[in-house]
């Protein structure tokens, strides 16, 4: 089914049949313009020059559970079989794959590096400075990372999961006993919208491109439409600063298609919004967007329930929580035996309420994670799925004595519609801050719902920097949270220990209720003070750090351990059980 086409100069949406639905304003703004595209330290490294990057052999994903090809495809991919490299692990695109083995002066292609179609159809994105991480990744202990992924790493069920999972970068709170001990919770799962991909080393961030490089084993669509979506114009300015790391993604997955024999298009929002008729109508086209652009445009067809964008259907996207939105947007109609998530647990990375059911699953089982001594073995929560209800849930708290509250809505980023309640609270305080969280969310997501269903959870009084042996860190006394990313890198899971984020503000027990003190979003920080994001973290992976947050190695190794744990319990039950995050059986 198409559109008409029309001209360069006509109005921005087309004319589609009656059956269409539409939803959501539109919003074109793309920020200010500037000279820098990405961080220049990248220019004078040599990629793809060393035996131990991992290259991805196609043919040994063929015949295993759930990923088919047209026999077409499968001989195509066989084919280049035989090029990769003797010594590799199974991590790195297709298309890589068809390099020789590479030598110290090899100009093979590596994951690292824009091709120029994907800089071409991508450029107008990219009005506007992007941030560069390498004095974060510079800092990462290389030796210390090594040894921990080893101790930490997590075997898949079988081959069978890996189209079901990429990456998930965890945010993990930790709070401290009298005595001193640590105690981890686990608050988000997140997801492919990941921002800060590049905190982490080249060789794990080459090793979650290769996952998306493997995702056209199982996007087989004649003519397949993929969106890589970025968040970034839910606050001012109304850009992603972190926007280049998407385009890596374009990349992997363009080398992806074309190691099937498939040639891609690429294009971006910002042209498409200006430009419809410059949708290609057929073959396979991966479009670059913010979140915001692309649910401005997309329709649902009545009869199929696809998503359609300009007049074609949508088969895979790129971002957790943009594709819960995508499935609030249209009130669950949404077809996803045709339409797939490249994280196929995209609820569990988008919905707190989700992930925390998940996580009393799991921690709270003698079975599966209660050993983990230094999680917590539950996290406090309750759902409410109205205005109505949440108004009671968190009256009924504060007046039980249960401590200070803390709501938090669905599919949201930037801590928007998160809300503080400590005691003494009147009701009208009470009806003031849910308000203007529903209002938040909407606003800023389109989001008729509001953010509904909210997470209500019991506050924890987590812990903060404290430097006073031997050094005063400009950051002391200001609350932290841990960002541990695990990924996929072939049958295995690893976790990377990329980041603290630390909140703008030290916390000052006088006045708890300072959100600038209380949420640590770097995106929220970074744009609010107009400084860089590297203000606001401290490299993870690195025992310096570790000794300013007073976290021990052997703590952060069993973290880890149980993050990667625990993602393989939610890919278990993608696959189990995949009415729970509203997955067709």
């Amino acid at each position: 089914m198409q559109a008409p086409s029309s001209a360069m100069d006509s109005p921005s949406r087309m004319a589609f049949p009656a059956e269409f639905k539409f939803m959501g304003p539109r919003d074109g703004s793309c920020g200010q313009y500037s000279d820098s595209l990405y961080g220049s330290s990248t220019s004078t490294l040599a990629y793809g020059s060393s035996p131990d990057n991992p290259f991805f052999n196609p043919s040994s994903m063929l015949g295993q559970s759930g990923l088919k090809l047209p026999s077409q495809g499968a001989a195509q991919i066989k084919h280049l079989a035989p090029c990769v490299h003797p010594g590799s692990a199974v991590a790195a695109s297709a298309a890589v794959a068809s390099c020789p083995p590479a030598s110290p002066a090899s100009t093979c292609v590596d994951l690292l590096h824009c091709s120029l179609p994907t800089l071409l159809g991508t450029c107008e994105m990219l009005g506007h400075g992007m941030e560069d991480r390498t004095s974060i990744c510079r800092q990462q202990d290389a030796q210390l990372l090594s040894r921990l992924q080893v101790e930490t790493k997590c075997q898949l069920r079988d081959g069978s999961q890996r189209p079901l999972f990429v990456v998930a970068p965890l945010d993990v709170l930790v709070t401290r006993d009298n005595a001193g001990r640590n105690q981890f919770h686990i608050i988000e799962i997140n997801g492919t919208g990941i921002s800060g991909l590049t905190n982490m080393s080249q060789e794990s961030v080459r090793a979650v491109l290769a996952s998306f490089a493997e995702a056209p084993l199982s996007l087989l669509q004649e003519n397949c439409l993929v969106l890589v979506a970025s968040s970034g114009q839910e606050t001012f300015p109304p850009v992603s600063r972190t926007l280049h790391e998407k385009m890596l993604y374009i990349e992997a997955l363009r080398r992806g298609f074309e190691a099937t024999g498939r040639e891609c298009h690429i294009t971006n929002m910002t042209r498409l919004e200006k430009r419809p008729d410059s949708m290609p109508r057929t073959g396979v086209t991966l479009v670059l967007g913010y979140m915001k652009q692309f649910r401005a445009q997309f329709m649902l067809d009545a009869t199929t329930h696809n998503v359609m964008l300009f007049g074609r259907p949508v088969h895979a996207a790129i971002n957790d929580r943009f594709v819960l939105n995508i499935m609030h947007q249209f009130n669950h109609q949404v077809d996803l035996t045709t339409f797939t998530s490249l994280n196929a647990g995209f609820a569990a990375g988008a919905d707190k309420g989700i992930a925390y059911e998940l996580y009393n699953q799991f921690f709270g089982s003698e079975e599966h994670g209660a050993h983990f001594g230094v999680m917590a073995p539950s996290m406090d929560f309750q759902k409410a799925q109205t205005r109505e209800q949440l108004l009671e849930i968190i009256k009924a708290r504060l007046d039980n004595g249960q401590g200070p509250v803390v709501i938090k809505p669905q599919g949201t980023g930037c801590g928007h519609g998160i809300e503080f309640f400590f005691a003494p609270q009147t009701q009208e305080e009470v009806v003031e801050k849910v308000d203007r969280a529903l209002q938040t969310v909407g606003s800023n997501y389109n989001m008729q719902c509001g953010g509904l269903p909210f997470t209500v959870c019991g506050f924890l009084d987590t812990a903060a920097i404290n430097s006073e042996v031997g050094e005063t860190h400009k950051m002391n006394g200001h609350k932290f949270e841990l960002r541990i990313v695990v990924y996929r890198s072939g049958d295995e899971l690893l976790a990377f220990p990329s980041i603290a984020k630390v909140a703008r503000e030290a916390f000052d027990p006088e006045h708890p209720s300072n959100k600038k003190s209380l949420i640590n979003n770097i995106t929220t920080s970074a744009k609010e003070t107009a400084t860089a994001g590297a203000e606001f973290m401290l490299p993870l992976a690195n025992t310096h750090t570790l000794g300013l947050l007073g976290i021990s190695l052997e703590e952060l190794t069993e973290l880890c351990t149980a993050s990667t744990h625990f993602i393989r319990y939610t890919i278990d039950q993608v696959q189990d059980n995949p009415e729970v995050f509203g997955l067709p059986a």
